[in-house]
């Protein structure tokens, strides 16, 4: 009984995050309430209490489900003993196979960069995605900087410009494939979308 008791739990909480992401993405976070999300799942909004403290909980628990296994892959590429730019690439790959093939990665993406209102109840949980971003983004740097001295990537280029570019082309490539999904498989294009930044950092020989 307790493990039918766990196994149902476990099911009304997914059929929660499921109905919050496709809730989320009609009303966007102001305009939906608890009430609109358990209604979608067919639950009472005090099962909605059992899982989740409040909305914001719910809302962060979303883009935990979401994001955290691929921003845990991403960093734990970093942890590999590759080339500078095999790194980039690899890195890349990763982001683009996500962007481009997992629904629920980009089911939150498009909510939180297209669905979202940022008030000041969303802000902890806004500076604290800003943060892993800025760490990304500071590794990336690190990265470049490394392929640069050892001759693998041009000498003129700044790695902190490289960066920031690295960054907005993998946030640019996810909006991209969200507005206009019939135009590009990012997903099936990812190594001429690879190589095409990678021209641009590569040393010529």
């Amino acid at each position: 009984m307790a493990r039918k008791t766990k196994e149902e739990a476990e099911k009304t909480r997914q059929a929660l995050l499921a109905s919050a992401f496709k809730v989320f993405n009609d009303k966007g976070y102001a305009k939906t309430t608890l009430q609109d999300i358990a209604e979608d799942a067919g639950v009472t909004r005090g099962a909605v209490y059992w899982h989740f403290k409040n909305k914001i909980d719910l809302f962060e628990k979303l883009f935990d489900y979401a994001f955290m296994p691929v921003r845990d892959l991403l960093f734990s590429k970093f942890e590999e003993k590759l080339p500078p730019q095999e790194m980039l690439s690899s890195l890349m790959q990763v982001w683009i196979s996500h962007a481009g093939g997992d629904e629920n990665f980009r089911a939150a993406f498009g909510i939180m960069f297209n669905k979202t209102e940022w008030s000041e109840e969303l802000m902890p949980f806004k500076m604290k995605f800003r943060e892993y971003e800025y760490k990304f983004i500071k590794r990336a740097e690190v990265i470049i900087e490394q392929g640069r001295k050892e001759g693998v990537f041009r000498d003129e280029i700044k790695p902190d410009i490289a960066a920031a570019q690295y960054f907005s082309l993998l946030l640019g490539l996810a909006q991209y494939t969200l507005f206009f999904p019939k135009e590009v498989d990012i997903a099936n294009e990812s190594e001429s979308l690879i190589e095409m930044f990678m021209h641009s950092c590569l040393k010529k020989n």
